[in-house]
Parts: structure tokens; sequence; C-alpha cells
């Protein structure tokens, strides 16, 4: 009986860590569902203005510290921003961006959510803590291998 009750505990365990290494959490590139068209048209040498929102994302989380650094595209505009005092509370995250190279930026706080492995919500944050817009949706990008 002792040895049925080890076994099925090791299999727990076994399980959890497979299922935790599944999941790769918020670290990674994600990208609106404008990124494609944003790069088609700049490929085919077509305009780019009046496409949907092009922006890519790319995480970088120190898990011991719950901390989130990265990048921001926004494809559109051709700015690129830095991702500051980011922290990760299981699912929820929070960010500053900046303008990169613009040190008189002030900064624009985010709130964000992983809703899925592949998909995150992410929501610009008015200084009394409100949504100030509605949200941009984001997918996991996939590598080109």
């Amino acid at each position: 009986m002792k040895i049925r009750s080890i076994y099925l505990t090791a299999l727990c365990c076994l399980v959890a860590v497979v299922a935790f290494a599944a999941d790769p959490g918020l670290e990674g590139t994600w990208s609106t569902d404008g990124v494609a068209g944003f790069v088609a048209a700049k490929e085919a040498g077509k305009s780019t203005s009046g496409l949907p929102e092009a922006v890519t994302i790319k995480f970088k989380v120190d898990t011991k510290k719950n901390k989130v650094t990265g990048s921001i595209d926004q494809m559109n505009s051709a700015k690129k921003f830095d991702i500051q005092d980011g922290k990760l509370t299981d699912k929820t995250f929070t960010f500053n961006s900046v303008e990169s190279g613009n040190n008189q930026a002030k900064p624009v706080p985010w709130k964000g959510e992983l809703t899925d492995a592949n998909t995150i919500s992410l929501t610009r944050v008015q200084p009394e803590g409100q949504p100030a817009a509605k949200p941009l949706v984001l997918h996991r990008a996939v590598s080109k291998k």
C-alpha cells in the first residue's frame, strides 16, 4: 500500500512538472492581428496608412522577482517603447511604457492579463486606475523555423 501511495505521489508530481513546462507564461513575443497585414503591405510596397493597429511586444520575465521587462514596436507609427517597472502576479501584470531614447517622456501605465496560453488582453490605465481605452488583444507570435 505504501508503494502505491509513493507511486501515485510521484505520478502527480510528474504531471504537474509537465503541465508547468508546457505553459510558457508571459515570456515571449506577442502581436496584434494587424501585424500580418502591415508586414504584407510593407513587403509589397503598398501603403500602410489606414491599416489596423500593428503592435509587437517582447516580454522578458524574471519569475523569481515577478519582474517584467521588454520592448514594444508600434509598427504603424514606427515608434519603439521600453517596458519599465513591470510586475507579474499569477496571470495579471502591470508595467509602464516609455518611448525609447526619450528621457523626457512621461511613462504610460498598462495593465494586462494572460487570458490563455496564447492570448493576452492589455489596457492602458488612467492615473485614477480606470481603463483609458478598450483592451488591446495580442496573440503569442509563432516562431519561424
